[in-house]
């Protein structure tokens, strides 16, 4: 489980990871103004606070940060616990840590929600993540066109698992 210590490289990471996948979809404006401390906010906020239905978990590789994932127990009614976030290093991927990460996301959710299913929210555009999440046994739901955190408006994908205990089973 992360702790308030790993607020700092987790919003690192979570903003090279927006940068580098998400340049042309949300505004450059946004990409290049200060995104490591406007995460560095959301991440210290969100581990400063009790946990009592979220997940936070860290993946290292040589004593670096390599992945982490965030998700939401029972976040919401219908479609059961969200995975809010899941982000791996770009020099360390397809090394199986997202899978992982999803597979511990999916326990933890088993252990600590009163619903069975799980969901995420990801871009329409980014092709690469939607075809992992297929490669998961994720079901694109529904798209919507919503204000996406950059401000402008997106097309975004619900991705839903019937069952979270299964995320990460079929991972690559």
């Amino acid at each position: 489980m992360a702790t308030l210590s790993d607020a700092e490289a987790i919003a690192q990471l979570h903003a090279d990871s927006w940068r580098r996948t998400y340049r042309g979809i949300y505004t450059d404006e946004f990409l290049d103004a200060d995104l490591v401390g406007e995460r560095l906010g959301v991440w210290r906020k969100r581990l400063s606070q009790e946990p009592t239905n979220r997940f936070v978990c860290v993946a290292e590789d040589d004593d670096r940060l390599a992945g982490f994932v965030c998700g939401f127990a029972d976040a919401h009614p219908s479609w059961g616990s969200l995975i809010d976030n899941l982000h791996v290093a770009i020099d360390i991927r397809r090394r199986g840590i997202a899978s992982e990460l999803m597979r511990r996301s999916g326990g933890w959710f088993a252990a600590n929600a009163s619903s069975s299913g799980a969901y995420l929210w990801v871009l329409e555009a980014n092709a690469g993540a939607r075809r992992f999440y297929e490669a998961l046994g994720g079901t694109n739901a529904e798209i919507v066109f919503r204000k996406l955190e950059s401000g402008n408006p997106g097309k975004v994908c619900r991705y839903t698992w019937p069952d979270a205990s299964q995320l990460g089973a079929t991972g690559r």
